[in-house]
């Protein structure tokens, strides 16, 4: 796959802005670390991997190019979706109001954040 970020990098080289540039880049954090601390297996959709972490009603659906991909949050105030436009993102969700879909993002970043946090067990590091 030529030119694509694929998930083993870090999220943290995506630069945000507009009006979702905090909600996303907290959602960047937690995707990076869900990937780097927690175990994971994907299934394959066409020729791409296709991720998903969840839990307690919240659920994260990623490809492996992460930001270069399609990426669903959902939650149980709703849904979003962000996909690349461009040289920027799209945020569309259940709502169209954009203070409810910043919401439904945190709502989704803390559901799952607590969910694995509060796990018994964690991915052992192996390297």
């Amino acid at each position: 796959m030529p030119n694509a970020k694929l998930m083993t990098s870090k999220p943290t080289d995506q630069q945000f802005k507009g009006p979702y540039q905090k909600p996303l880049a907290e959602l960047a954090d937690l995707i990076d670390w869900l990937e780097s601390k927690h175990d994971k297996s994907f299934v394959k959709a066409g020729d791409d991997k296709v991720f998903a972490f969840g839990g307690n009603g919240y659920v994260l659906v990623l490809d492996e190019s992460t930001w270069k991909g399609l990426i669903e949050l959902f939650t149980p105030k709703g849904a979003v979706s962000i996909k690349p436009d461009g040289d920027s993102l799209t945020v569309q969700g259940s709502s169209q109001d954009e203070k409810e879909l910043k919401a439904m993002l945190l709502d989704g970043i803390g559901g799952l954040r607590s969910y694995y946090e509060n796990r018994y067990w964690t991915t052992p590091q192996t390297a």
